[in-house]
């Protein structure tokens, strides 16, 4: 089985050999394209000088042949463009798997509450986050879906999270299909995937408005009634079987019927003309609707989006025949004699009818299948990650060879971890730079991934459906008028308040790093330790780091805490001396601290 890094290489060079074929092709087509106009003109001039048949027939044959030619480039570039989003695309993956994260596209971030309880401490969202890591997922429907999994996965019924899991299972292998998806999804605008209706097409909120036919049902009624009159008085009187102009009252009829139902009928109309901006949408949807699936997840989005190809062609069409009104010299005569803009109207309020209720529905299950794309490309990048075990009968956090996502391959260190059972926590004690941040970081990201569906970043997982709240990044605020101390205490007080609602189908895990910081030691020992007590009395399970060696040695802050540390290793002296970190959980409180030995190193201590 050849490695992602092997796959996408061979992708980039078969997608540039297409787009340079294609490019090829596409200036023999302009120099064609410049030959035959030269011939027309030529042609042109013949002909006005001397008209004969053979010139004639030239132009007209240059004309055709142009005609076909401009036919031609169009679909050779669209051809070399989409080579050349594929060609993206897998540069992109290759940057993904090396975390190369200049080489990515601008992440996309949706809209995070300040007091969201852990996407600022991972990293979910922004530069060098979990979504860089994470498939491109280029839809808005399905970066509200991502974001909605990444958020609030925990929060979804089991079944859900199976499911979800289950979906992406069956895109890993999907690699074409995922990687048409997102190039076709490149024509969409870009989304920020904050959930706002403003991402979506207009055409969405235009077809969820209020029918503009209710109590109108008569006036379809008498457009055909007038259209049939006016045809026919027409017909009559140029066959000469009708005497008089009376058809042209019926007409004038129309005219008049149409400016008493201008409001709606214009309120119609133009709303459809939005349609253009479901375009994009409708080869997204095309692709997604020739697909077969098994996942219930994915099954489902596909039987969501089964009318859909259909009826979207039918309102392309509703729209062109509107077209027809911006082309004065054919509408005026074709609304006189038919009522032609009544008959798209009622057209169009039928289509909403019938379909218009579905609209919105059919871009959050295209959303759905590219945010499980997304999450099968991460599964497809790490073929050594795997897909955890999300078990509602345990009580603890089981990680065998646990890293952190956003590391590559070739500097990450993983570590066995666990945390609780309930009424224990995992503490963990080191020096500066060993490494403790890291950790915590790693295990609340494979949470977050497990609860969204994802793989996790280890090669055994278990984990409960949980509540994750982490205390890492606290600043002190001026606007809130809040001190470092504060500011962490009101975090500390949103977890416990958390802990204590939560079910015990749901507990909370905590993961607390440094917490308390901007006191003196004492008070902060004391204070951690009865903030630990809480929680553990409310049957959260979590991990506290901390290089308080005076804390990690308390009999009584450690009576329920499962103990590990990570440690540096020194090697020289004097100047020379120099400091590594191997970032592995050995067990037992860490002995020293490496403080002083920093200062000598960058010259600051005598």
């Amino acid at each position: 089985m050849p490695s992602p890094d092997a796959v996408y290489r061979a992708r980039v060079t078969q997608y540039e050999a297409v787009a340079d074929a294609a490019d090829e092709r596409s200036r023999w087509h302009s120099r064609a394209r410049l030959v035959v106009v030269t011939i027309a003109v030529a042609a042109l001039v013949v002909l006005v000088r001397s008209p004969l048949a053979s010139s004639a027939a030239l132009l007209g044959f240059s004309v055709i042949v142009f005609a076909w030619l401009v036919v031609r480039h169009d679909r050779i570039e669209r051809r070399r463009d989409a080579a050349l989003a594929m060609v993206s695309l897998n540069r992109h993956a290759l940057a993904r798997r090396a975390r190369s994260w200049h080489d990515l596209p601008a992440p996309w971030q949706p809209a995070v509450p300040d007091d969201h309880p852990f996407a600022a401490d991972l990293d979910i969202f922004g530069h060098a986050s979990l979504v860089q890591v994470i498939g491109p997922v280029r839809t808005p429907t399905g970066r509200r879906s991502l974001a909605e999994w990444l958020l609030h996965g925990g929060a979804s019924p089991l079944e859900a999270i199976h499911d979800r899991q289950a979906a992406v299972r069956e895109l890993v292998p999907a690699l074409d299909f995922r990687q048409q998806l997102s190039a076709l999804a490149r024509l969409l605008p870009e989304a920020t995937g904050s959930g706002g209706d403003h991402e979506l097409p207009a055409a969405v909120h235009w077809a969820e408005a209020r029918n503009g036919l209710g109590g109108r049902g008569w006036v379809s009624v008498m457009a055909v009634v007038l259209g049939v009159a006016t045809v026919t008085g027409a017909i009559g009187a140029y066959i000469g079987v009708v005497t008089g102009s009376w058809w042209l009252l019926t007409g004038l009829l129309g005219w008049v019927l149409r400016w008493w139902v201008h409001e709606p009928l214009e309120h119609a109309v133009g709303g459809a003309s939005g349609e253009h901006g479901l375009r994009p949408w409708a080869a997204v949807i095309g692709h997604v609707h020739a697909a077969r699936f098994a996942s219930p997840l994915l099954a489902a989005a596909r039987a969501d989006i089964d009318a859909a190809p259909a009826a979207l062609r039918q309102l392309e069409q509703l729209v062109a025949l509107s077209d027809v009104r911006h082309t004065a010299w054919l509408f005026v005569p074709l609304h006189t004699l038919t009522s032609w803009d009544l008959h798209v109207w009622w057209l169009i309020e039928r289509w909403r009818q019938r379909h218009g209720a579905d609209v919105r529905r059919w871009l959050e299950a295209v959303g759905r299948i590219d945010a499980a794309g997304g999450l099968a490309a991460l599964a497809f990048d790490q073929p050594q990650w795997t897909f955890p075990l999300v078990d509602p009968t345990t009580g603890v956090i089981e990680g065998a060879d646990v890293g952190h996502p956003l590391l590559a391959d070739a500097v990450r260190v993983p570590n066995d971890v666990q945390l609780g059972p309930p009424g224990r926590f995992l503490l963990i004690t080191g020096s500066n730079m060993s490494g403790k941040s890291t950790l915590l970081r790693a295990i609340g990201l494979n949470v977050v991934l497990a609860h969204a569906g994802g793989p996790t970043c280890t090669t055994a997982f278990r984990v409960p459906r949980l509540t994750l709240h982490t205390s890492m990044r606290v600043s002190d605020s001026l606007e809130l008028g809040l001190s470092l101390f504060m500011a962490s205490l009101v975090r500390l007080q949103q977890i416990v308040h958390a802990a204590r609602i939560a079910t015990a189908d749901r507990r909370v895990c905590f993961l607390l790093d440094e917490v308390l910081q901007g006191t003196n030691s004492a008070e902060r020992q004391i204070a951690v330790r009865t903030v630990v007590d809480h929680l553990l009395g409310c049957e959260a399970i979590g991990a506290v780091t901390t290089h308080d060696l005076e804390l990690a040695r308390d009999a009584g802050f450690t009576a329920h805490a499962d103990s590990f540390h990570l440690q540096e290793t020194l090697a020289g002296s004097g100047p020379t001396i120099s400091m590594t970190f191997d970032y592995r959980l050995r067990p037992g409180p860490a002995q020293a601290g490496n403080a002083l030995q920093l200062l000598r190193m960058l010259g600051l201590a005598e």
